[in-house]
């Protein structure tokens, strides 16, 4: 049993200030991005509980989403795309002398952010809980796979959405690999008595987001920047007072987009950003201090909204959310339409420690400026070695198995190929996760409508409005390639 009044524990907000304080670090190093900190962090929570270990995954989600705007204002080097529209409008700024003032605002908006989409998760999840109890296997089969088409069509790197689906497909054939789960009997294992269970999610996740950017590092070679002076950084609420209305519509489009699997932080950001340059009238890129506050209200407002989709659906909206979604497998809490049965309080919990980590980011970004300054004066190069053996650490720690370090070796190796061929990474990250759920429920279904006919299952209602949402998402993505595809030519 959990409560809200649990998260408020000593030990579960030291757990929150831990990961918080880890997570602004991480994510103030460049290259360093939120998903290779979640991923790489995570195994730290393998010894806590339930409890502990969610109060530290959710610090360190807090905490590395608004580190990146540490290195993208002070650097002008954005950690991660979506940190992007915060260094085209904060380091103009932090040359003038007032990067102290472009960071506090980032950390006020991020504060903000996080509260509003904690507060539309609170509202917003025991409506899609009831609602998704109504699902039957074909509409659970359905809702996972325009998951997997959502997530490619949104995820490309590319405008087109081709790419994002071989890469869903990809990792759906990876979700097939094991004992299926009904019949019993060993799909794509080749003999390797070790793949009876699955690839290992953690491992592969590692290799994909840790090791593939060791790799995409070391192939680069760029010129060290040292930050420039911070100057004095403030907590100025009263200043956020002008810039009110930009936050909240940011923070609605960061909710939103959140929402969506594949949407996640980059387009939210650059969305809020382009909408508050059109409301505003100037040109954000010359330096301004309330467009620092639409992306990182954006940005942080994502998190609420990400967790919306993979705490009630099982579906996760982002890839830190889908580590996260690992973690707690990896504790035993299966998230989906029956948590509230399963482990009866935890939503609540969760609402209490997004809440405690939002607090613990806010003070500790203050806090942990001066540090993360010394931090940005690490080199690259420098660094990697030292990811390299924490990828080592992460893979080897789950099951001390040397065979899941081989995973993480081999999908670090596909992870950089794919990266090469700007082949988004996220589609197949969520495939691997909702693949097992498609697989399972279709068969289920098929068992189910065998004897009283298969057109029963086409006439569901819900079953029909996700059949029209899927051939929409088909349609919009395959006309978007083709128009990519012409622009291009």
């Amino acid at each position: 049993m959990f409560s809200f009044l649990d998260a408020f524990t000593f030990q579960a907000m030291l757990y929150s200030c831990i990961g918080a304080s880890l997570g602004i670090i991480w994510g103030a190093m460049p290259g360093l991005s939120m998903t290779m900190g979640m991923a790489l962090l995570a195994q730290f929570s393998y010894s806590m509980g339930v409890a502990d270990a969610t109060a530290f995954l959710m610090g360190i989600y807090t905490g590395a989403t608004f580190g990146g705007a540490i290195s993208a204002i002070l650097l002008n080097i954005p950690g991660t795309p979506d940190a992007v529209p915060t260094q085209l409008a904060g380091h103009p700024v932090a040359k003038q002398g007032r990067g102290g003032e472009a960071l506090s605002m980032a950390i006020v908006g991020s504060f903000i952010g996080n509260l509003v989409g904690i507060l539309v998760l609170v509202a917003l999840t025991p409506v899609l809980l009831v609602f998704a109890l109504n699902f039957g296997a074909w509409e659970q089969f359905l809702l996972a796979l325009w998951g997997i088409l959502i997530a490619g069509s949104l995820s490309g790197e590319s405008d087109s959405a081709l790419k994002g689906w071989v890469s869903g497909w990809l990792g759906l054939c990876l979700a097939m690999v094991g004992i299926e789960p009904i019949s019993g009997y060993d799909r794509m294992t080749f003999g390797i008595p070790n793949l009876l269970g699955g690839i290992a999610f953690i491992p592969a996740l590692i290799g994909l987001f840790g090791l593939s950017e060791v790799m995409r590092i070391a192939n680069r070679h760029e010129t060290h920047r040292l930050p420039v002076q911070v100057g004095r950084v403030v907590p100025r609420f009263r200043d956020f007072g002008r810039y009110g209305r930009s936050a909240l519509r940011s923070s609605a489009i960061g909710t939103f987009i959140g929402m969506v699997p594949g949407g996640g932080a980059p387009m939210a950001t650059f969305l809020a950003y382009d909408l508050g340059q059109k409301a505003s009238g100037k040109n954000f890129s010359k330096g301004s201090i309330e467009g620092v506050v639409c992306s990182e209200t954006a940005n942080n407002a994502c998190i609420g909204g990400s967790l919306l989709p993979t705490m009630a659906l099982g579906i996760p909206g982002t890839a830190a959310a889908a580590v996260f979604m690992a973690a707690l497998a990896f504790q035993g809490v299966i998230v989906g339409p029956a948590i509230g049965q399963s482990q009866p309080g935890y939503m609540s919990f969760l609402y209490g420690s997004l809440l405690v980590a939002n607090l613990a980011m806010y003070v500790f970004a203050f806090v942990l400026i001066k540090p993360s300054i010394v931090a940005l004066s690490f080199r690259k190069d420098a660094l990697m070695p030292i990811v390299s053996v924490l990828c080592v650490l992460g893979a080897y720690s789950l099951q001390l198995s040397v065979f899941d370090v081989q995973v993480m070796l081999v999908f670090g190796v596909v992870g950089y190929v794919l990266r090469q061929w700007e082949f988004p990474l996220a589609p197949m990250v969520f495939a691997m996760i909702l693949g097992g759920l498609a697989d399972e429920n279709l068969r289920k279904a098929m068992i189910i409508f065998g004897s009283d006919g298969l057109e029963h299952m086409f006439m569901r209602p819900i079953g029909l409005i996700m059949m029209a949402v899927i051939a929409f998402t088909l349609y919009t993505g395959i006309r978007r390639s083709f128009s990519a595809a012409r622009t291009t030519a």
